[in-house]
């Protein structure tokens, strides 16, 4: 049987380094996928915190594990991974890392409090006031949590 995981060719070494870290000590950890040659980050919201595992099968790929309850989890697109934060201390991110440019603007829409603008269009809207920074803070990787 074969134990070692497979990567995508384009995945830099120091990507897969800490991913095979991650899995042998058991850390809970955050991925940021994006752009790889621009380093833009695409503001995925789910999906993207975990620990660490690994397929099954003659060709076993990284896996991204939600908690220690789970029983499997979505394979990680390590070739697209621009930033990796543990406890929201970053352990990697790529030499052009950027995130959209988020704004909180109010709402003059009945039960939404704020809304939350990326790069100009409506992305994200929030019935209490606070929530829009909250979730732009979990966004830019400030917070592990909405």
């Amino acid at each position: 049987m074969n134990t070692e995981t497979h990567y995508h060719e384009d995945t830099p070494e120091r990507v897969k380094q800490i991913l095979e870290s991650a899995r042998y000590n058991h850390s809970r950890i955050r991925v940021f996928y994006g752009d790889s040659e621009t380093g833009r980050d695409w503001g995925e919201e789910y999906d993207v915190m975990g620990r660490v595992g690994r397929s099954t099968g003659t060709k076993p790929i990284p896996l991204l594990i939600h908690n220690s309850r789970s029983l499997g989890g979505g394979g990680i697109l390590d070739h697209r991974i621009v930033k990796i934060t543990r406890n929201k201390r970053v352990l990697y991110e790529h030499q052009n890392y950027h995130h959209a440019n988020y704004e909180i603007v109010e709402s003059d829409m009945h039960g939404i409090a704020e809304i939350v603008l990326e790069d100009g269009k409506v992305c994200a809207r929030f019935s209490k006031n606070g929530q829009a920074q909250k979730w732009i803070d979990f966004m830019e990787g400030k917070r592990n949590s909405k």
